[in-house]
This record gives structure tokens, sequence and C-alpha cells, in this order.
């Protein structure tokens, strides 16, 4: 019995953007910390027990478990290409790239340490064991892994050679993932965390206003004194306006509504819950509208004309 296997690829979108599933940038997976400040994140009892993960903090309707040392948003930047260059490639399969241009591509040079940090970041990413679950249309999905399966480095000539598991496609489900627009977020390099946010808010067609609170945990910040991240947060914020033209308004002193402009998709998105929206209250209106009764009125017969009508009213008047 001969046994015939389907390949798997991932969405492709356009070259300017780059896809990121919602189930990961919801949550403090890439937290928005510089790199000197990445932790070990597992749960070990003893030495003679395997590790067990963490919970990432994330947004409500995402749960996520992570062993590992903490990805931050160069380990984004590094992902995000990954799935740039792999999209094409059926899951599963070597997805290959020249190191130099992939390091161009994310914003980096091409020295010594710039090799060193993106070889570092790949081994996280394979490494650190991933264990999320979401829901999308009310459908339960759940991803466990790494977030790439194997890489290999040809040292001379610096060409790269990337896995990633068919159980990827998954986290790009219809309606998972969001297309970043990454000019954009090369605008903010220098600043990790307005790069978090950048890809948290750019999740939402319409942003729903979020405490400081919640942003300070699903930064990956929890540990800082709430008054500097307050601070930093203010900092970052302000390079979305600056940078992005967005528009933050801090409706009371810890809680924060931002205004950006759709995706087109999430554009069309808005429109049809709109139209969806005015159907269901059109619908309710009609059903709660009294019914007006109005009585018949008497029709003469549709056999006899006006002419005949008179005579026969005259007949009777003289019978």
């Amino acid at each position: 019995m001969n046994i015939v296997r389907t390949s798997v690829q991932l969405p492709i979108w356009p070259d300017r953007v780059r896809g990121g599933p919602n189930a990961l940038l919801r949550t403090a997976l890439f937290a928005g910390v510089p790199s000197r400040y990445r932790k070990i994140l597992e749960h070990r009892p003893s030495a003679a027990v395997e590790p067990e993960g963490v919970v990432v903090a994330s947004q409500d309707g995402i749960t996520m478990l992570y062993t590992g040392t903490q990805l931050n948003q160069y380990d984004a930047d590094v992902f995000f290409e990954v799935l740039q260059r792999a999209r094409r490639t059926p899951l599963g399969e070597a997805a290959s790239f020249a190191g130099a241009d992939f390091l161009r591509a994310i914003g980096r040079g091409d020295s010594k340490r710039d090799y060193e940090d993106l070889d570092m970041s790949l081994r996280r990413l394979t490494r650190g064991l991933v264990d999320v679950k979401w829901r999308i249309q009310n459908r339960p999905l759940a991803y466990t892994g790494g977030l790439i399966a194997e890489f290999v480095r040809e040292t001379d000539s610096r060409l790269y050679r990337i896995h990633l598991s068919p159980g990827m496609k998954s986290l790009f489900e219809p309606s998972s993932f969001t297309m970043l627009e990454w000019e954009e977020r090369k605008r903010l390099l220098r600043n990790p965390l307005a790069q978090w946010l950048h890809s948290y808010y750019s999740t939402h067609a319409k942003p729903f206003n979020v405490s400081v609170g919640f942003l300070q945990k699903t930064t990956g910040q929890e540990a800082a004194r709430p008054r500097d991240f307050a601070r930093a947060l203010r900092v970052a914020l302000g390079l979305l306006e600056r940078e992005l033209g967005w528009s933050v308004v801090w409706t009371t002193p810890t809680l924060i509504q931002v205004v950006r402009t759709p995706s087109d998709a999430q554009a069309r998105h808005l429109e049809v819950r709109r139209a969806r929206k005015k159907l269901v209250g059109d619908t309710a209106s009609a059903a709660r509208r009294p019914k007006v009764l109005t009585a018949k009125k008497e029709r003469p017969p549709s056999s006899v004309d006006a002419p005949e009508l008179a005579s026969l009213n005259l007949a009777k008047l003289f019978r």
C-alpha cells in the first residue's frame, strides 16, 4: 500500500512584511528586554528531574509554557526572517540562505560578533521548548516544540540550512497570524520595548485599551520596578508616535489607548464585522417592531366593470 504524503507550506505573504503568529506575539515569549537581562526559564526541583516549563504571561485566551533561555526581540527578528526565507519551502525540508544577506535583512552587520549573535539566537530558537494553546473561532489549537527544528551552518561559505517542523503550520491557520510591516519594525531597532509594542498592537485590527500592569507582565518586565517600567513605557510609546504616526492616549494614569491604521486585511475584517453587527441589529429591531393590522376594504367582483355595476344598481332602484 502506497502512502501519499502531501507537503505543507506557510502562507505566502508579500516581501515587504513578515508573518508572525498571534499566539506568540500576544505573549511575553519574545520579551521586550535587552539581551543582558535574559533569564533561564525552567522549573527543576532537582537535577534528577527533567525541567518543566515556566508559565509565560499572555493575553486572555492563550496559555503558554516555555522551557529554555529567555527569548527577546533580537530572537524575534531572527525568527521572523527565518519564516520569511522558509515560507516558499515545504515545511520539513531545508530552506537555505547566505548569512550576510540574512544579517542585512534584519538590520545588522556581518562582523564576527554579528555571526556569533545569529548562531546563538538560532540555538535558542532550536533548543527552547514552547507549549502554547489558543482558540481561533471557537476551535482549540495547540503547538508543542521548538520554533526551529534544526539548522546547519557551513563554516567556510557561511551558508545556512534550516528546517521548520510541519507542525508549525498550526500557528498560521487563517486569522491566526499577522503580517508585520518590516520597515516600521526596523525603525524601532534600538528599543526592544517599542518593538514588542509594535508587534502586539499590530495583531489587533482595533486595539482595545490595556493597563500598564498588563503590559509590564506581557512584555516580560514583571521584575522591573513599576515606576521604572512606566517611564520606559512612555519613551517606547513616544517612539511609536514619532516614528510611525500612531496615536497614544493615557485615558487614566494607568490605562492606555492606542490608535493605528489597520492593514488592508484588518480593514476588511472590521468592515465584515460592522456589516454583520448591522445585520444582527436590523433583524432584532424588525422582530421587536409591533405589527399594524389594517381593515380589509370590500372590493366589487373583478368580473363586473363599472358600467355593468351602475346598471345593476338602477335595476334594484326601480324594482
